[in-house]
Protein backbone atom coordinates (compact mmCIF):
# COMPACT_ATOMS: atom_id res chain seq x y z
CA UNK A 1 0.00 0.00 0.00
CA UNK A 2 1.13 3.36 -0.81
CA UNK A 3 2.12 5.85 2.22
CA UNK A 4 2.22 9.45 2.22
CA UNK A 5 4.53 11.48 4.81
CA UNK A 6 3.21 14.90 5.40
CA UNK A 7 5.46 16.83 7.78
CA UNK A 8 4.10 19.45 10.18
CA UNK A 9 5.84 21.46 12.18
CA UNK A 10 2.99 23.93 12.09
CA UNK A 11 -0.11 22.95 13.60
CA UNK A 12 -2.03 26.26 13.63
CA UNK A 13 -1.45 26.61 9.93
CA UNK A 14 -1.46 22.83 8.91
CA UNK A 15 -4.64 22.79 8.27
CA UNK A 16 -4.80 23.41 4.68
CA UNK A 17 -1.99 21.96 3.38
CA UNK A 18 -3.41 18.57 5.33
CA UNK A 19 -6.67 19.02 3.18
CA UNK A 20 -3.84 19.17 0.39
CA UNK A 21 -1.88 16.39 1.01
CA UNK A 22 -5.38 14.26 1.56
CA UNK A 23 -6.48 15.31 -2.12
CA UNK A 24 -3.27 13.87 -3.41
CA UNK A 25 -3.99 10.64 -1.02
CA UNK A 26 -6.65 10.25 -2.39
CA UNK A 27 -6.03 10.19 -6.25
CA UNK A 28 -3.10 8.36 -5.48
CA UNK A 29 -4.89 6.12 -3.72
CA UNK A 30 -2.56 6.09 -0.74
CA UNK A 31 -3.07 6.40 3.29
CA UNK A 32 -1.70 9.82 4.78
CA UNK A 33 0.42 9.78 7.75
CA UNK A 34 1.17 13.09 9.72
CA UNK A 35 4.30 13.64 11.06
CA UNK A 36 4.79 16.30 13.73
CA UNK A 37 8.23 17.45 13.75
CA UNK A 38 7.82 19.91 17.23
CA UNK A 39 6.21 17.43 19.45
CA UNK A 40 8.38 18.69 22.11
CA UNK A 41 8.27 22.45 21.74
CA UNK A 42 5.00 22.37 23.64
CA UNK A 43 4.28 24.21 27.02
CA UNK A 44 6.24 27.26 26.05
CA UNK A 45 4.44 30.72 26.69
CA UNK A 46 3.19 32.75 23.91
CA UNK A 47 1.34 36.37 22.59
CA UNK A 48 -1.79 36.39 20.89
CA UNK A 49 -3.81 38.64 20.05
CA UNK A 50 -6.77 40.08 21.68
CA UNK A 51 -8.89 42.66 20.69
CA UNK A 52 -6.58 44.48 18.02
CA UNK A 53 -4.95 46.13 20.80
CA UNK A 54 -4.06 43.89 23.40
CA UNK A 55 -1.45 40.84 24.31
CA UNK A 56 -2.28 38.59 26.56
CA UNK A 57 0.39 35.46 27.31
CA UNK A 58 -1.10 32.26 27.45
CA UNK A 59 0.37 28.96 28.06
CA UNK A 60 0.68 26.67 24.79
CA UNK A 61 -0.32 23.58 26.20
CA UNK A 62 1.28 20.88 23.31
CA UNK A 63 0.59 20.49 19.80
CA UNK A 64 -2.54 19.26 18.82
CA UNK A 65 -1.79 17.37 15.64
CA UNK A 66 -2.96 13.99 16.21
CA UNK A 67 -6.35 15.72 16.40
CA UNK A 68 -6.05 17.28 13.16
CA UNK A 69 -5.41 13.36 11.88
CA UNK A 70 -8.83 12.52 13.91
CA UNK A 71 -10.70 15.36 11.75
CA UNK A 72 -9.26 14.53 8.58
CA UNK A 73 -9.88 10.54 8.90
CA UNK A 74 -13.68 11.45 9.65
CA UNK A 75 -14.36 13.40 6.59
CA UNK A 76 -17.32 12.24 4.63
CA UNK A 77 -16.42 10.69 1.00
CA UNK A 78 -18.50 10.04 -1.99
CA UNK A 79 -19.88 6.63 -1.87
CA UNK A 80 -17.63 4.18 -4.14
CA UNK A 81 -14.22 6.46 -3.21
CA UNK A 82 -10.94 5.67 -1.97
CA UNK A 83 -10.81 6.57 1.82
CA UNK A 84 -7.66 6.98 2.87
CA UNK A 85 -6.24 5.89 6.43
CA UNK A 86 -5.10 9.22 8.64
CA UNK A 87 -2.58 8.10 11.33
CA UNK A 88 -0.02 10.01 13.64
CA UNK A 89 3.43 9.57 14.57
CA UNK A 90 5.97 12.42 16.05
CA UNK A 91 9.40 13.04 15.87
CA UNK A 92 11.47 15.41 18.30
CA UNK A 93 14.38 15.50 16.23
CA UNK A 94 14.43 16.42 12.45
CA UNK A 95 17.75 15.07 10.55
CA UNK A 96 17.99 13.52 7.17
CA UNK A 97 19.30 9.60 9.03
CA UNK A 98 15.97 9.81 11.20
CA UNK A 99 13.67 10.88 8.38
CA UNK A 100 15.40 7.94 5.71
CA UNK A 101 14.72 5.95 8.68
CA UNK A 102 11.06 6.60 8.90
CA UNK A 103 10.76 6.16 5.18
CA UNK A 104 11.94 2.60 5.27
CA UNK A 105 10.28 1.95 8.53
CA UNK A 106 6.95 2.69 7.44
CA UNK A 107 7.27 2.45 3.80
CA UNK A 108 6.77 5.72 2.62
CA UNK A 109 6.07 6.57 -0.91
CA UNK A 110 5.83 10.13 -0.96
CA UNK A 111 6.93 12.71 1.23
CA UNK A 112 5.04 16.66 0.66
CA UNK A 113 6.24 19.50 2.34
CA UNK A 114 5.30 22.90 2.43
CA UNK A 115 7.79 25.49 0.64
CA UNK A 116 8.55 27.38 3.39
CA UNK A 117 9.16 24.44 5.87
CA UNK A 118 12.74 24.60 3.32
CA UNK A 119 13.72 27.98 5.64
CA UNK A 120 12.16 26.79 9.02
CA UNK A 121 12.34 23.28 9.66
CA UNK A 122 15.09 23.41 12.18
CA UNK A 123 17.30 20.31 14.04
CA UNK A 124 17.40 20.88 17.77
CA UNK A 125 21.20 21.21 17.78
CA UNK A 126 22.07 22.41 14.76
CA UNK A 127 19.84 24.67 12.26
CA UNK A 128 18.24 24.28 9.36
CA UNK A 129 18.37 20.68 7.62
CA UNK A 130 15.05 20.69 5.39
CA UNK A 131 17.54 21.32 2.03
CA UNK A 132 19.94 18.82 3.22
CA UNK A 133 16.91 16.57 3.49
CA UNK A 134 15.89 17.23 0.03
CA UNK A 135 20.05 16.04 -1.27
CA UNK A 136 19.72 13.09 0.63
CA UNK A 137 16.01 11.73 0.46
CA UNK A 138 15.52 8.19 -0.33
CA UNK A 139 12.10 8.74 -1.74
CA UNK A 140 10.38 11.50 -3.97
CA UNK A 141 9.25 14.63 -1.91
CA UNK A 142 6.43 16.99 -3.06
CA UNK A 143 7.02 20.96 -1.97
CA UNK A 144 3.75 22.30 -2.07
CA UNK A 145 3.48 26.34 -2.38
CA UNK A 146 1.61 27.69 0.40
CA UNK A 147 -0.62 29.72 -2.38
CA UNK A 148 -1.62 26.76 -4.35
CA UNK A 149 -5.13 25.37 -4.65
CA UNK A 150 -4.73 21.75 -5.31
CA UNK A 151 -7.81 20.09 -7.11
CA UNK A 152 -6.36 17.35 -9.36
CA UNK A 153 -2.86 16.64 -10.75
CA UNK A 154 -4.66 15.97 -14.53
CA UNK A 155 -1.52 17.47 -16.06
CA UNK A 156 1.93 16.93 -15.39
CA UNK A 157 5.69 17.91 -16.63
CA UNK A 158 8.66 15.70 -16.47
CA UNK A 159 11.61 17.97 -17.16
CA UNK A 160 14.44 15.87 -18.39
CA UNK A 161 16.72 14.80 -20.98
CA UNK A 162 14.80 12.33 -22.84
CA UNK A 163 18.00 10.35 -24.12
CA UNK A 164 18.06 9.27 -20.24
CA UNK A 165 14.88 9.51 -19.03
CA UNK A 166 14.46 7.22 -16.32
CA UNK A 167 11.53 5.17 -16.19
CA UNK A 168 11.15 4.67 -12.82
CA UNK A 169 9.94 8.40 -12.54
CA UNK A 170 7.12 7.68 -15.66
CA UNK A 171 6.31 4.94 -13.35
CA UNK A 172 5.65 6.45 -10.45
CA UNK A 173 4.21 9.27 -12.33
CA UNK A 174 1.66 6.78 -13.79
CA UNK A 175 -0.65 6.00 -10.69
CA UNK A 176 -1.74 10.09 -11.39
CA UNK A 177 -3.12 8.92 -14.42
CA UNK A 178 -2.28 11.97 -15.87
CA UNK A 179 -1.50 13.92 -19.15
CA UNK A 180 2.66 13.20 -19.31
CA UNK A 181 4.17 16.13 -21.27
CA UNK A 182 8.24 14.83 -21.40
CA UNK A 183 9.22 18.41 -21.37
CA UNK A 184 13.13 17.53 -23.48
CA UNK A 185 16.03 19.81 -22.43
CA UNK A 186 19.41 18.75 -23.39
CA UNK A 187 22.10 17.48 -20.65
CA UNK A 188 25.21 20.24 -20.71
CA UNK A 189 27.50 19.73 -23.62
CA UNK A 190 25.14 17.63 -25.47
CA UNK A 191 23.10 18.87 -28.82
CA UNK A 192 19.88 19.41 -29.15
CA UNK A 193 17.56 16.68 -30.33
CA UNK A 194 15.54 16.37 -34.32
CA UNK A 195 11.72 16.79 -33.18
CA UNK A 196 11.14 13.44 -35.11
CA UNK A 197 14.05 11.49 -33.45
CA UNK A 198 12.75 12.92 -30.13
CA UNK A 199 9.05 11.59 -30.65
CA UNK A 200 10.30 8.45 -32.17
CA UNK A 201 12.42 7.85 -28.68
CA UNK A 202 9.14 8.95 -26.63
CA UNK A 203 6.95 6.23 -28.55
CA UNK A 204 9.29 3.56 -29.41
CA UNK A 205 11.17 3.60 -26.09
CA UNK A 206 9.53 5.54 -23.44
CA UNK A 207 6.16 4.83 -23.49
CA UNK A 208 6.23 1.40 -24.97
CA UNK A 209 8.57 0.30 -22.16
CA UNK A 210 6.34 2.06 -19.41
CA UNK A 211 3.22 0.90 -21.17
CA UNK A 212 1.90 4.16 -20.62
CA UNK A 213 0.35 6.24 -23.57
CA UNK A 214 -0.82 9.04 -21.94
CA UNK A 215 2.19 10.97 -23.00
CA UNK A 216 3.47 13.97 -24.93
CA UNK A 217 6.45 15.35 -26.05
CA UNK A 218 7.67 18.94 -25.51
CA UNK A 219 10.97 19.42 -26.83
CA UNK A 220 13.02 22.69 -26.24
CA UNK A 221 15.94 23.75 -27.70
CA UNK A 222 18.04 26.14 -26.14
CA UNK A 223 20.39 24.61 -23.76
CA UNK A 224 21.68 28.54 -22.09
CA UNK A 225 18.77 29.71 -20.96
CA UNK A 226 15.89 26.69 -19.88
CA UNK A 227 14.27 29.01 -17.78
CA UNK A 228 11.96 30.82 -20.02
CA UNK A 229 10.89 27.84 -22.55
CA UNK A 230 9.95 26.18 -19.62
CA UNK A 231 7.91 28.23 -17.82
CA UNK A 232 5.80 29.16 -21.46
CA UNK A 233 5.10 25.12 -21.50
CA UNK A 234 3.77 25.21 -17.95
CA UNK A 235 2.02 28.22 -18.45
CA UNK A 236 0.08 27.41 -21.82
CA UNK A 237 -0.67 23.77 -21.17
CA UNK A 238 -1.59 24.76 -17.62
CA UNK A 239 0.12 22.36 -16.19
CA UNK A 240 -0.52 21.04 -12.55
CA UNK A 241 2.75 20.29 -10.84
CA UNK A 242 6.40 19.07 -12.77
CA UNK A 243 9.01 16.73 -11.95
CA UNK A 244 12.40 16.59 -11.67
CA UNK A 245 15.59 14.56 -10.95
CA UNK A 246 17.99 15.96 -7.96
CA UNK A 247 21.48 15.77 -8.70
CA UNK A 248 21.07 14.50 -12.26
CA UNK A 249 22.45 17.08 -15.68
CA UNK A 250 22.10 19.94 -13.57
CA UNK A 251 18.22 20.40 -14.46
CA UNK A 252 17.19 21.14 -10.41
CA UNK A 253 20.34 23.96 -10.36
CA UNK A 254 20.15 25.31 -14.06
CA UNK A 255 16.11 25.94 -12.85
CA UNK A 256 16.34 27.46 -8.91
CA UNK A 257 18.95 29.59 -8.09
CA UNK A 258 20.26 29.60 -4.27
CA UNK A 259 17.46 27.17 -3.75
CA UNK A 260 15.45 27.13 -1.27
CA UNK A 261 15.26 30.96 -1.33
CA UNK A 262 14.06 31.68 -4.69
CA UNK A 263 12.03 28.52 -5.91
CA UNK A 264 8.64 30.96 -6.49
CA UNK A 265 10.60 33.63 -7.61
CA UNK A 266 10.89 30.76 -10.80
CA UNK A 267 7.17 29.06 -10.50
CA UNK A 268 4.79 28.69 -8.20
CA UNK A 269 3.75 25.35 -9.01
CA UNK A 270 4.60 22.09 -6.77
CA UNK A 271 7.95 20.56 -7.89
CA UNK A 272 8.18 16.84 -7.28
CA UNK A 273 11.54 16.27 -7.03
CA UNK A 274 13.29 12.63 -7.41
CA UNK A 275 16.16 10.75 -6.07
CA UNK A 276 18.88 10.25 -8.90
CA UNK A 277 19.73 6.82 -7.42
CA UNK A 278 18.99 4.53 -4.48
CA UNK A 279 15.17 4.97 -3.78
CA UNK A 280 13.95 2.65 -1.20
CA UNK A 281 11.85 -0.09 -2.15
CA UNK A 282 11.09 0.65 -5.37
CA UNK A 283 9.12 -2.14 -6.70
CA UNK A 284 6.55 -0.61 -3.89
CA UNK A 285 6.10 2.62 -5.95
CA UNK A 286 4.88 1.10 -8.89
CA UNK A 287 2.08 -1.19 -7.66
Amino acid sequence: MRNIMLFIDDVAGAEALAKKALIVACQCNANLQLCNIAAKMGHKKALVSHYDDEFLEIENFGLKADELAQQLQAINYPEGSFIPVVEYCEISNFNPAIVKEMVVKHNIWLIIMDEKQLKHIKNQDTGNLAFEEINGLNCPVLIMPAKFEVSNFNKIAYVTDLRYCDFGVIRFLKVFNAALFVTHVSAPGLPDMDERYAQEILAEEVSLKTNYLKMFLRNIKSSINIKAPINKVLDSLEIKMFAIVNKKHRTFERLFDRFPQKTQVYHKLPTLIFPYLNWFNQSSFYS
